[in-house]
């Protein structure tokens, strides 16, 4: 069976035409809505299997070419006004799926991004462990802050990822938790909050 390096790391479903890459990474730009990194587009189109790596970079490099994308200095990508007509134009070659997983991909990781601009993760080793300190801000001022002694550097990226995949929700359970304002139960191997 003849291997196609193009095809490297397509998923079924995804991208093989370049035309229909680049209609692709111009919608996902038009449903985000704002400037994103070239490394991110790449990460979430071949990364996610949509399309093949060598493909995607090609795909921008000529929307590049055609202005229909500005590359920033500091290598994000702007959608320019030609880059929406197309996009809004010619999306309906591209499945809704496709579409739909690049954008939530897409917002999912602005969201990580703010994240982790608004919330710290500082991770400390030490001789035996790691101590590790996340904290809540608003507007810059600690709202929460907390330190654990963790086994090791595994178990505190672990931590890390988790607390910087919902900080609030952290922060709503303790808050409830401290204020009286949550029913929780406990067993051996559960432990339930209702927040009210």
């Amino acid at each position: 069976m003849k291997h196609d390096a193009f095809a490297d790391g397509v998923e079924p479903g995804g991208l093989y035409n370049s035309q229909e890459i680049k209609i692709l990474i111009c919608y996902m730009l038009m449903g985000v809505g704002e400037p994103m990194p070239r490394q991110a587009v790449l990460d979430i189109i071949a990364g996610n299997g949509m399309a093949n790596l060598f493909e995607t970079g090609s795909a921008i490099d000529e929307l590049v070419r055609l202005n229909n994308l500005i590359e920033n200095e500091d290598g994000t990508l702007v959608l320019t006004e030609t880059g929406s007509q197309i996009a809004g134009t010619l999306s309906g070659m591209i499945p809704y799926t496709l579409r739909e997983r690049s954008v939530r991909s897409a917002l999912q990781l602005f969201t990580r991004i703010r994240r982790e601009r608004e919330n710290n993760v500082v991770i400390e080793k030490l001789d035996h462990g790691c101590n590790i300190t996340c904290t809540i801000n608003d507007d810059e001022v600690p709202l929460l802050s907390f330190t654990l002694r963790v086994a090791d550097q595994l178990q505190a990226q672990l931590i890390k990822e988790n607390f910087l995949n919902d900080p609030v929700l952290l922060y709503r359970s303790l808050f409830a938790v401290l204020m009286g304002d949550a029913q929780y139960s406990h067993g051996e191997t559960r432990i339930q909050i209702i927040l009210k």
